[in-house]
């Protein structure tokens, strides 16, 4: 299978910023910077599951530092036009997660419309698979979601996805297919950096209520997700998918395990209310239940959680920042 994989970095003036033909491309709000976790590094979860299962993967980037790192993981660095490579590409993956809705319709676009030219007569149709995020559910805390409920409160930095990912899924040029994974962990540290940043400050402050509960996955579990979405991608598209652990993890439970494991008193953990849309996010309470990936990809979540692997997790967060 072949695949096209391209760091795009912010603030691109070109009419699209390159991805990858399993596009693994740079996050931004919804998957919050965390120090020495550059956008480069989570696109190499996705494409390094790709290129280990005998996958062609073609890289596109602006910048010969980052372009060296993906030689360096067998990506192979391809500076020429983005659009030339979809004659025979099998899927592209839009990794990039972005907050803003017109940067995602852009780019879904521009590809439907240089797939419908460049692709030869008989040729499969491109897949494209699009990573929204479970967010989408909002904060409820009493209501099981799976990945067909309806979306009647999602968070308001997510707000224009679900409209958007209708648009992914009924698209007619492309095979369109929605991943949603929920709150990463695990390798850098994911979203959880927020946390694992305060280790050294002999206090804990979260930005929820007591009784919250996270709908989690580890980088690793996602990468596989989306490896078995790109081989298997004529069984699911036209489809949406969450991409989650089985269980959701309590908020309280995970701080008093990181407090435990950091040397923080427990009487030094303390709530807050979220200073902003990102933070708001975070702290809903999405209690999800989803079937799809596992009874049509066979896919299930192997490693540890985020509260049972919390050792380890900081410790490969702090391994990370050079501490």
């Amino acid at each position: 299978m072949r695949l096209w994989s391209v760091n795009a970095s912010r603030g691109i003036n070109s009419p699209l910023p390159p991805r990858s033909k399993a596009t693994t491309s740079s996050p931004s709000l919804s998957s919050p910077p965390v120090q020495n976790e550059s956008p480069l590094v989570r696109c190499l979860w996705v494409s390094n599951a790709l290129i280990r299962n005998g996958h062609v993967v073609v890289g596109v980037s602006r910048s010969e530092k980052q372009a060296q790192i993906m030689r360096a993981n067998e990506d192979i660095f391809d500076p020429s036009l983005w659009s030339e490579h979809l004659a025979d590409t099998d899927v592209v993956i839009d990794c990039t997660a972005g907050d803003i809705w017109v940067s995602a319709k852009k780019l879904f676009n521009a590809v439907e419309t240089a797939a419908a030219s460049v692709r030869a007569p008989g040729v499969p149709k491109l897949a494209y698979i699009y990573t929204s995020g479970t967010w989408v559910h909002g904060d409820d805390r009493n209501i099981f979601r799976s990945d067909s409920s309806p979306l009647p409160n999602p968070a308001s930095i997510v707000a224009w996805r679900p409209a958007f990912e209708q648009e992914v899924i009924a698209s007619t040029a492309v095979r369109g297919i929605v991943i949603r994974p929920s709150c990463c962990y695990g390798r850098s540290g994911g979203l959880f950096g927020f946390l694992y940043s305060q280790g050294e400050s002999g206090q804990l402050s979260w930005f929820s209520k007591p009784g919250a509960f996270n709908a989690t996955v580890h980088v690793d579990d996602v990468a596989e997700f989306f490896l078995l979405a790109a081989e298997k991608n004529h069984l699911i598209y036209g489809l949406i998918l969450d991409c989650s652990n089985e269980q959701t993890e309590s908020v309280e439970g995970m701080l008093y395990a990181f407090a435990a494991v950091a040397g923080i008193p427990f009487d030094k953990i303390s709530y807050r209310e979220p200073a902003n849309v990102l933070e708001e996010a975070m702290a809903a309470t999405s209690k999800l239940r989803p079937t799809l990936a596992r009874t049509i990809l066979g896919w299930a979540p192997r490693k540890a959680s985020a509260t049972d692997g919390m050792a380890v997790y900081y410790e490969a967060y702090k391994a990370a920042q050079g501490k």
